[in-house]
């Protein structure tokens, strides 16, 4: 019996070391395959994006002034030559003050706006500063409310 049992043995071992080299080969033929296929994705990936970078640049160099703003071509540019020749005949006739010219009036009227601007932004801190003060006071008060002196 001892000799069926080693035969047994010897064949077992060998029929796992047989599906022990198909798993082996198997698996390293997907392994192949899964690395050829990664390769080649990254490959057209890469070759996408580079070329919808370069598509991007020509684009911008299209439609972009150097400075990032929208190139109006002719018809833009005649249509903002238009808004300023109504906004100097507007400012000249409603806004600037006699002997003035549009651009002096353009440049008074920016220099009150910012004042305004800075006189209000100064308003509101002083008011958030009194307000925190008053919250403070309020809530010490509500810290002492019952202690006896």
């Amino acid at each position: 019996m001892a000799k069926i049992a080693d035969h047994a043995e010897k064949m077992a071992q060998g029929v796992t070391e047989g599906y022990k080299k198909i798993e082996n080969g198997v698996v390293t033929g997907y392994q192949k395959i899964e690395d050829g296929v990664v390769t080649g994705y990254k490959k057209i990936e890469n070759g996408v994006v580079s070329g919808m970078q370069k598509v991007t640049d020509g684009c911008s160099k299209v439609i972009l002034n150097e400075d990032g703003s929208l190139k109006t071509g002719k018809v833009g540019d005649a249509v903002v030559k238009g808004y300023h020749k109504v906004e100097d005949a507007f400012v000249n006739t409603f806004l600037a003050k006699e002997g003035e010219t549009a651009e002096e009036a353009k440049a008074r009227i920016a220099q009150a706006n910012a004042d305004r601007d800075a006189k209000m932004k100064a308003d509101a801190q002083a008011r958030k500063e009194k307000q925190d003060a008053m919250i403070q006071a309020s809530l010490e008060a509500s810290r002492n409310a019952g202690k006896r002196n």
